[in-house]
């Protein structure tokens, strides 16, 4: 019985002797890993992230009359830089990953896009919001991490095929509150101007930025019909679902007194909570769409320099030319802004738009939406 039991230990030591060389006879190793699939957040985790452009950061950070040092309206600089989500996985290399974001602790309500990489570039988040967020790969799932967005305005947007596209919410007002983001939003325009048939600039990415992203419900043109500057369309490039309004306005002389009718109708549309959310535009997004902006920040309590510095910035869109406050100061509607009684510039665009013919009903149910 000894010899069998020493015959066997001697096969033993021999067969895990052989188990360690290859073939030719050079020794190998062979790795056993117990360890689980981990997939882990590299960043952002617990940071503040800037959505700007350095450029437009310095803009942004500087005195207003130092803008021409970072743009001109000549080329488009308007869009913002990503967020670059990364994170790691020692799993199979070749699996599909889901990042989920949230602005809820819970995951509720997250947002879900997916990789074949172990990083992938998000666009538009809001301004100072806390946001959270997992990845998952073949089922492994990563803990929670968290960070949050610069508050500094504006949200500027990427919408492709579309230039000088922002978020009129996320400026603080005088009281120290902010204006709601997610509402209304202000860019050029979606289709070619004077064209004799409809040529539809935005893209089919641009297009459902616009409508799943954003969840646009109306389209506000306020480009003329007389001389074919809407490209000839009669119903939103968004599609069928968006409700498309015309409010043809003339850009030339005062944009204010001279387009009273169309104005009107523009308040009445912004004064009812079914329109939202919703873009307004006209050709480029700077002139008329910018007293459309600046009377309704107003409105808000956001102050004169917020209005300013949102104007000056349609100089990172592709608008054609340089832009400067005396547009704002030589205008129409802000020399009746400026005429009307008030203590505070929100109380005199308050009356202003009242003597205009805005009902207060309107205008109430605006702050009440937008504030």
């Amino acid at each position: 019985m000894k010899k069998v039991v020493s015959v066997l230990l001697s096969i033993i030591m021999i067969t895990s002797l052989f188990a360690g060389c290859s073939g030719d006879g050079k020794k190998t190793s062979t790795v056993q890993s117990s360890a689980d699939t981990v997939i882990s957040a590299v960043y952002p985790v617990d940071e503040t992230v800037v959505q700007h452009t350095k450029k437009q950061a310095s803009y942004l950070n500087k005195p207003l009359s130092f803008f021409p040092l970072y743009t001109n309206g000549k080329k488009e600089k308007s869009r913002p830089d990503a967020v670059e989500f990364s994170w790691q996985y020692n799993g199979s290399a070749d699996t599909e990953y889901i990042l989920r974001l949230s602005e809820n602790e819970n995951m509720e309500d997250a947002v879900a896009y997916t990789s074949e990489s172990e990083s992938i570039s998000v666009y538009n988040l809001k301004l100072g919001t806390t946001y959270y967020w997992t990845v998952e790969a073949d089922g492994t799932v990563s803990d929670v991490s968290t960070f949050t967005t610069d508050s500094t305005p504006p949200r500027n947007l990427y919408v492709d095929g579309i230039t000088n596209v922002r978020d009129l919410g996320g400026w603080e007002c005088e009281d120290g509150t902010r204006t709601k983001q997610g509402l209304i939003f202000r860019c050029g325009r979606l289709n070619e101007s004077s064209a004799v048939t409809p040529n539809i600039e935005i893209t089919e990415s641009g297009k459902r930025t616009m409508l799943e992203d954003l969840g646009i419900k109306t389209e506000i043109d306020v480009r003329k019909t007389s001389d074919g500057e809407t490209g000839a369309i009669i119903s939103s490039p968004l599609g069928d679902g968006v409700t498309y309004s015309s409010c043809p306005m003339e850009w030339e002389g005062n944009t204010f007194l001279d387009n009273k009718e169309e104005l009107l109708k523009v308040f009445e549309i912004l004064s009812k909570e079914e329109s939202y959310p919703l873009i307004f535009h006209c050709n480029i997004g700077t002139d008329r769409t910018g007293m459309i902006a600046y009377l309704v920040n107003a409105l808000l309590g956001v102050p004169e320099e917020s209005l300013y510095r949102d104007y000056l910035y349609s100089n990172f869109g592709n608008i054609g030319g340089t832009r400067t406050l005396k547009n704002v100061e030589g205008s129409g509607y802000y020399a009746a802004v400026q005429a009307a009684e008030g203590d505070s510039l929100s109380e005199k665009t308050y009356n202003c738009l009242v003597d205009f013919g805005v009902p207060k009903e309107q205008l109430d149910s605006i702050i009440s939406i937008l504030s």
